[in-house]
Order: C-alpha cells, then sequence, then structure tokens
C-alpha cells in the first residue's frame, strides 16, 4: 500500500489536476461570498470577478492569460465589435448598462472558481481554497458511507482482484462475482450490486479504489518480492509469477481506465464549451427579438407619418390645380384682345 495522499489549499496552485477534480464544486463561490452575475444567470462580468476576489482588473487577466487554456476550455469568452454591441443592448434591455466600450470579457462559474484556485495574494481566493477542502472532506466521508456501506475496502479489493483472475483464466464475470461471493462468504447477488454499484458512479473497481483514496496500489515494480530460500518449492515460484501476472494485469488495467477517463474528460469540455457557445447565443438572439420588436414599432410610426404627409401632399396639389384654372381663364380674357400699331405705338381695340 502507497502512502495516502493529504490535500493542501496551495496544491491547487500549483497541480492541474486537482484543479480538475475540483473545478464543477462552483457552490463554494456563493458560501464564500456574493456573486454578482449579469442577467441571464450564465456570464459574470470581468470587473465583477476583480471585485468578487477583491483584486486590480488587471491581475484577472494575467491569471487568464497564464492559464489560457484552462479557461478556455472553462468557456470564457470575449465578445467584440458588432457582437458586443448587440450583447449590450440586449443586457440594457434587461436593466443592466455595461461599463465596457468597445468590448467585454465574460467568466462562467467554472472560471470564475478557477481564478479563485490560482490566485496567490487574495484572501477571499484563499478562503475558497479552503472551503473547496473541507467540502471534499465530507464529500469523501459520505462516499464511503455510500458506497462502502458496511463493505470494508479490503473486500472490494478481493472483488477485484478475484475478477482479475478469473478473466485472465477465460471466465466471465458473472462467475467470477460468484467465486468472490464465496471468499466473502455473501450473497453472489448482494456481491453483483456492489460491483454494478460502485462501478456506475466510477466506472470501474479500479478507478474507485485509487481515485477516491479507498486503496492505492503499488506498481509491479515497487514490489520486491525475494527468495526465502535457494531451495524455495517450484510451487511457491508458481505463486509468486502469478501474484506478479495479476499486479501487472492490475496495473495495465488502471493505465487503460484513465485513458479512457481522460478521453470522456475531453468530451466533456468540449460539450461544455458549446453549450457555452450556445446560452451566448440565445443570449444574442434575445437582443436581436428586441431589436426587431423596435424595429417594428418604428416601421408602423414612419408608415403612419408618410400616410399623413401623402394626404396633406394631395389636398397641395388639389389646391395648386384650382389656382391654375384660374390663372388659365383670365389669360384667355386678356388674349380675346386686339393689338395694332399706329406711329410705332402699340394700341389695343
Amino acid at each position: 500500500m502507497g502512502a495516502t495522499l493529504k490535500l493542501q489549499p496551495q496544491t491547487f496552485i500549483e497541480d492541474k489536476n486537482f484543479r480538475e477534480e475540483y473545478i464543477s464544486k462552483t457552490e463554494v463561490l456563493e458560501k464564500v461570498k456574493e456573486i454578482v452575475m449579469l442577467p441571464d444567470k450564465k456570464f459574470i462580468e470581468s470587473k465583477e470577478v476583480a471585485a468578487y476576489y477583491n483584486v486590480d482588473l488587471s491581475t484577472i487577466r494575467q491569471v487568464k492569460n497564464r492559464h489560457k487554456d484552462e479557461f478556455d476550455e472553462d468557456g470564457v469568452t470575449t465578445i467584440a465589435g458588432i457582437a458586443f454591441k448587440d450583447y449590450k443592448q440586449s443586457i440594457a434591455l434587461q436593466g443592466v448598462t455595461l461599463s465596457a466600450k468597445a468590448n467585454v470579457t465574460l467568466f462562467t462559474r467554472k472560471a470564475m472558481l478557477r481564478v479563485g484556485m490560482l490566485l496567490k495574494e487574495s484572501d477571499i481566493a484563499k478562503k475558497v481554497r479552503d472551503y473547496l477542502l473541507i467540502v471534499e472532506k465530507s464529500a469523501s466521508t459520505e462516499i464511503r458511507d455510500t458506497i462502502l456501506g458496511n463493505w470494508s475496502s479490503n473486500d472490494i479489493l478481493l472483488i477485484e482482484q478475484t475478477i482479475n483472475e478469473e478473466t485472465a483464466k477465460g471466465n466471465t464475470k458473472m462467475s467470477a462475482l460468484r467465486k468472490a461471493a464465496k471468499k466473502l462468504n455473501r450473497n453472489a447477488n448482494n456481491v453483483q450490486q456492489k460491483y454494478y454499484q460502485i462501478k456506475k458512479k466510477f466506472g470501474s473497481l479500479q478507478s474507485y479504489l485509487v481515485e477516491k483514496n479507498v486503496v492505492y496500489l503499488n506498481t509491479p515494480e515497487d514490489i520486491n518480492i525475494s527468495t526465502e530460500s535457494p531451495h524455495e518449492s517450484n510451487g511457491q515460484s508458481d505463486i509468486v509469477h502469478a501474484i506478479k501476472c495479476q499486479l501487472e494485469s492490475v496495473v495495465s488495467g488502471l493505465r487503460e481506465d484513465a485513458n479512457f477517463l481522460s478521453q470522456i474528460n475531453e468530451l466533456r469540455l468540449e460539450v461544455n464549451e458549446l453549450k457555452n457557445q450556445i446560452k451566448l447565443k440565445d443570449v444574442l438572439l434575445e437582443g436581436k427579438d428586441a431589436q426587431l420588436t423596435n424595429k417594428s414599432k418604428l416601421n408602423s410610426k414612419l408608415k403612419k407619418e408618410k400616410s399623413d404627409l401623402e394626404h396633406k401632399l394631395k389636398f397641395i396639389s388639389q389646391i395648386v390645380q384650382s389656382s391654375k384654372v384660374v390663372d388659365n381663364t383670365h389669360t384667355e380674357i386678356q388674349d380675346t384682345k386686339k393689338y395694332v400699331i399706329k406711329n410705332g405705338v402699340i394700341e389695343t381695340q
């Protein structure tokens, strides 16, 4: 058995793997201090993140830039240009005015928690890290009570070892579980239920034993198996060889599970990123809908004004036409007169 790993608040700053393990526990943020979120309840403006941790906005930018890949995975996004104007208008319609002029950086809850894991010179960030450890301590106890029940860690390890032994011989897992039940002097159905209960929550017994610190397994290289005498029997050599093979099988399975879990985590991150993009698009669409509503109202108003102007124009045209008729009549009367020239002077008759 290896030594139990003791977590420290500093571990979050130094180890990305620990940050990833705890990144979903965003509920601790409200336990430490109130969060000021945007009306969509999906994002927090960067200046509010700085205010939460009592640091300058430049400090938040530095942390974000140093760990850009992690924050990108958390869904942090910067909006600029037309998208920024649309988003700003949509937020304004909900009663919030963004102070930013040209762009804004939006943090998700996970990203805000990651800031707390990484900030060194912030009392609030230290409280967040301490609270995470308190949650982990209580969660570990709850996991053991829920999953193990009256099962000891040795019982779970025996089941795992029996499965490895029997599958190596070509037997099925069901037969291995029945054999494990006989070794434990337990009902076979109870053993099967416990196996599938742990597998459903953690993927495999190996993952549970290692990742939840119930048991730490050493690699074959760490195990020193020595012979007591140069005259030991062939039977003892076979046992030693069998143990080595079992341990190699366990370690190989652990490595495969680790790769599988890593792929799952990557897919989860991609899904979360897509969800954040969809949420942002929804917010922008809401803003567009509001703009369309306003434009529709304005269009109706302009149409009414146009109708009024056309009516006035028609009325004025009628008046102008009436004036022309009067002018033409006057001209015709004048044209009935006759003109003659006498002695170089024009006279009418």
